[in-house]
């Protein structure tokens, strides 16, 4: 069939699914423009100035403009890279809606021809990004001291350039194999860790390494660097590959990416939050036949099965107990951070901790949604989610600790290995209080009508992110006052277990009554 011919196809589908969907209408996109304004101008603006601001401290400005911060630009790109390529079987760069793809799937058309859309969509939302946080991060290097302007405008273009790097590699891993993709993957991670260790060939043989060689021309006693830009003006090249990679893509793996993201969309607009994440996870795929050993008391018989779950995921495993050792490292380094720094460490400490665990708690999750007045093992709900309770507390104190004493072997005080302790305990205790308040009320989604439109999206919010600004507030917050008032710190973050495991008790009562 004639090229003209596929043309007419595609836009009598296109068509199709833009009437399916209902056309917008001219005042629908007025609204959609004035919304947009509205948002740059109320939320975008001020946060990019108060990050821009903020970067520009004279504190984090050292760390920005040191001579070998290039290196650390370096690896940052590299490590993008590799989860670009990871992610693609999660959520792949080009994810169309189920409709489109029951529409065309058994078609005559190459899927380089009906994506085009989705793919150029994501493209430019993945270049826009890159060009955002190049300028935030370059605009703070202006306010901070004399930067060169040639080279400011080259890291902008090769950000752009970089994000087509970026784009190529997502789409192959979600159209490659994993056992092409994985390899790959390490194989861009070991030139992370070169690059940051000081492996200039890493610097002139890749992408990554074009982009901080363009950063670290940024500095004027430096010379401008044109090959660089020049390599990576010609690295969207790479886009030539993209049609073969299209055309390797299979229906049944697009249609489960699209249905799972469908889905995923519409828990987040209901509010469900815990369901939209849940969706994320694949289900598992090894460990069927391991043997689970049931001795022991109770406690110890659930715990041995909280383990034979975790060991049917072993990459979440992996690089949530990653998280949990640079967790205990960052809440170490709050001591020593000065100016500012210490809330940025302290806050980044604590919600990471907070999010590792949730990889520990299959089992607390589970027995949460389970419990009722006839348990199955007919024991109460507080003992079935205390004892589902000891993998995230022994997973956040042991791994945890392993960081903090990295951080105590390199200068830190003493004092915050106890103190990660009572970190750990609270947020153990939080994660139970999040997974046992239950379904969210409905009298939430009413709405509440007020001279600005309805605000009850605000009640979902706070339904929602409760337990993680209790950590913020109260874990990050007394992080950073032991840091100067240690003994005062700990007494308030006693108090803060003590409520929050009085809050967790009736919410396990109020679900097993």
């Amino acid at each position: 069939m004639s090229t003209s011919t596929d043309r007419q196809i595609l836009a009598h589908v296109r068509l199709v699914t833009a009437s399916r969907a209902g056309l917008p209408t001219a005042s629908d996109a007025v609204y959609t423009v004035y919304v947009a304004v509205l948002i740059v101008a109320i939320v975008a603006v001020p946060v990019v100035r108060s990050i821009v601001l903020g970067l520009a401290s004279p504190e984090i400005l050292s760390t920005i403009v040191a001579p070998d911060s290039y290196r650390g630009v370096g690896a940052i790109a590299a490590v993008l890279a590799a989860c670009a390529l990871l992610i693609g079987r999660t959520r792949g760069l080009a994810v169309p809606s189920p409709f489109l793809i029951e529409f065309l799937a058994g078609s005559h058309l190459a899927r380089s021809d009906t994506l085009r859309r989705p793919i150029l969509f994501s493209v430019t939302v993945l270049a826009l990004a890159a060009v955002t946080v190049s300028g935030i991060v370059v605009g703070a290097r202006f306010l901070g001291g004399p930067t060169a302007a040639i080279p400011a405008a080259l890291i902008l273009l090769g950000s752009i350039a970089y994000s087509g790097v970026l784009a190529v590699l997502w789409l192959m891993g979600q159209s490659c194999p994993r056992p092409t993709t994985i390899p790959l993957a390490i194989v861009i991670l070991g030139s992370a860790v070169a690059a940051a260790a000081g492996a200039d060939i890493v610097m002139l043989a890749s992408p990554w390494g074009w982009l901080a060689l363009l950063w670290a021309s940024l500095d004027p006693a430096a010379p401008v660097l044109w090959w660089p830009a020049l390599t990576l003006a010609l690295s969207p090249l790479v886009f030539l590959a993209a049609p073969a990679l299209l055309n390797n893509l299979r229906s049944p793996e697009l249609m489960a990416q699209a249905r799972r993201w469908q889905s995923i969309g519409t828990l987040v607009q209901t509010g469900d939050i815990a369901g939209a994440s849940g969706a994320l996870r694949t289900p598992p795929a090894r460990g069927r036949r391991y043997r689970i050993s049931f001795t022991g008391p109770l406690p110890i018989a659930i715990l041995q099965r909280d383990i034979g779950t975790a060991r049917r995921f072993p990459v979440r495993i992996t690089f949530g107990s990653l998280a949990l050792v640079v967790a205990g490292w960052l809440n170490a380094q709050t001591d020593s951070a000065q100016g500012g720094l210490d809330w940025v460490v302290a806050l980044a400490g604590v919600l990471l901790a907070y999010l590792a665990a949730g990889v520990w708690c299959d089992g607390l999750r589970n027995a949460n949604e389970n419990v009722g007045p006839s348990s199955l093992y007919g024991r109460s709900a507080l003992t079935m989610i205390g004892s589902h309770a000891l993998l995230p507390g022994l997973a956040c104190l042991l791994l945890g600790s392993i960081g903090t004493i990295a951080a105590v072997a390199g200068g830190a005080a003493i004092g915050v290995l106890p103190w990660w302790m009572l970190v750990s305990v609270f947020i153990v205790l939080v994660r139970i209080l999040d997974c046992a308040k239950g379904p969210m009320p409905i009298g939430l989604l009413l709405p509440i009508v007020t001279p600005v439109g309805d605000v009850s999206i605000l009640n979902v919010i706070a339904w929602q992110a409760d337990a993680l600004i209790i950590v913020l507030a109260t874990a990050g917050g007394l992080s950073v006052l032991f840091s100067t008032a240690g003994p005062e710190a700990a007494v308030w973050l006693t108090a803060g277990i003590g409520i929050v495991a009085a809050l967790a008790g009736r919410r396990i009562r109020a679900l097993g009554a």
